[in-house]
């Protein structure tokens, strides 16, 4: 038992789990994706992943996992609480990106993202430099706002 709180040690010595982030939800958006409720899951098959309406507003922890997608092309992160887009830059692979409806003001990071061909960013609070600075970096990305 702990001495400071009284739980089993398991209970105490536990990673706590960032908020917003349930621990299975990978596993979860994945076997929607490829239409697979239950048996072994190749997380190599993934190219489309949803993770939409779940109150995500630290993508770090999010970013890390994705990156288990090695063929992750389609990303939807729409409908959360994001504000900072920077861990996305983490994944270089992705060709379309929906980001309605989120917080995100800075677009800076999405640079970064030279393969990206659709982004779609209304409902967010960008001023027009934002989308002007975006468009000029990724000339072949349609930019939806």
């Amino acid at each position: 038992m702990c001495p400071h709180c009284g739980a089993p040690p398991e209970v105490a010595l536990a990673e706590a789990q960032p908020t917003g982030v349930p621990a299975d939800w990978l596993e979860r958006a994945a076997r929607v994706a490829l239409h697979q409720p239950e048996g072994t899951l190749d997380l190599d098959r993934v190219e489309r992943l949803k993770h939409e309406g779940v109150s995500v507003e630290d993508l770090g922890a999010v970013v890390v996992e994705l990156k288990r997608l090695p063929q992750l092309k389609e990303l939807s992160l729409a409908r959360n609480e994001i504000t900072d887009v920077a861990p996305l830059a983490g994944l270089p692979g992705l060709r379309y990106l929906h980001l309605e409806k989120n917080r995100i003001s800075q677009l800076g990071p999405l640079c970064e993202l030279k393969v990206l061909k659709q982004l779609w960013l209304y409902g967010n609070p960008l001023g027009r430099e934002e989308i002007i600075m975006l468009e000029q970096a990724l000339p072949r990305c349609e930019v939806f706002v």
